[in-house]
């Protein structure tokens, strides 16, 4: 075979590979371009960045956080901790119960707060 014929092939070859890659990368760039345009929908579906921070709700019965705390009556934080477990061990309940009743389901005798 003659010289140019090897030529004419390689630079064929060459040319369907460059072809190849150019397209390959057109596809990547629009892949990415649409991947990009689907997250700004989902955040502006989500409104992502202006929520607000969830903020506790006020108790006055509670001590002001802050420095004051850590130097304030080891006594008085221990109540203050063995009381606000006792609040959401009986807010817990309070939500059991009433989730079961609304599906119907039988309560436990404990739960029920019976005399």
């Amino acid at each position: 075979m003659p010289w140019w014929f090897w030529t004419l092939l390689w630079l064929f070859l060459l040319s369907a590979a460059a072809l190849f890659l150019v397209l390959c990368g057109i596809r990547l760039f629009r892949g990415f371009m649409r991947l990009l345009d689907e997250t700004g929908e989902a955040a502006d579906r989500l409104h992502l960045g202006e929520a607000a921070p969830l903020a506790a709700p006020e108790d006055p019965s509670r001590p002001e956080p802050g420095l004051a705390a850590v130097f304030g009556d080891p006594r008085e934080a221990r109540r203050f901790r063995d009381a606000g477990k006792v609040e959401r061990r009986e807010a817990r309940r309070r939500r059991r119960v009433e989730a079961k009743r609304r599906r119907g389901q039988p309560q436990r005798v404990r739960d029920l707060d019976l005399p």
